[in-house]
């Protein structure tokens, strides 16, 4: 695969966990220009991180000042479960804005992604704290602190999202403030 083609949408099992969707190494933190990624956590919001116009076409690579920084945000988690990528889905709400965070399996992550402790250690957190996702929604309200990497979804049906399909994904770091593990 080169850097200017997008994962085709796949799905392999790693024995314990089914991986791959369209864009998989950007989702992972694997991809080639990851080392580029500023990883000291920029504060921002919700909403901020919806404003932006989605960039078009959906970029394949990490090429645009979003995609290269870790995001911080302080914000609710409504809702959240486990997507048939393995991926935990979040919905994060602040102000009136929703949003997105997701943290994919230990067993998804490859050993070259970059930051691959800290995704997998802010799934086991937020496991530890709230309980194992399902393949059915449940419902949360914990406020937290969560950081991640920026990342451009390409629009598709999931409801509520960034109004410009923008994610944190991956979650890098997670700390309760209220609810669950607080």
């Amino acid at each position: 695969m080169t850097a200017t083609t997008a994962t085709p949408t796949v799905a392999h099992s790693t024995g314990t966990a089914a991986c791959g969707s369209d864009y998989w190494p950007l989702k992972t933190f694997s991809d080639p220009l990851r080392k580029k990624v500023r990883l000291t956590p920029k504060d921002t919001t919700v909403a901020a991180i919806g404003s932006p116009d989605h960039a078009h076409p959906t970029p394949t690579t990490r090429d645009t000042p979003f995609e290269l920084q870790v995001w911080r945000v302080t914000a609710q988690i409504t809702k959240y479960k486990r997507e048939g990528d393995s991926d935990i889905h979040l919905i994060l709400f602040d102000a009136g804005t929703y949003g997105i965070a997701e943290m994919p399996a230990a067993g998804c992550v490859p050993k070259k992604a970059r930051a691959r402790k800290a995704i997998i250690n802010a799934r086991k957190k937020f496991e530890a704290a709230c309980g194992k996702a399902t393949s059915s929604w449940k419902q949360l309200g914990a406020v937290v602190t969560i950081s991640g990497v920026g990342f451009w979804d390409k629009p598709h049906t999931q409801n509520p999202h960034a109004p410009n399909f923008a994610e944190l994904h991956p979650v890098t770091a997670i700390k309760f403030i209220s609810g669950c593990g607080a």
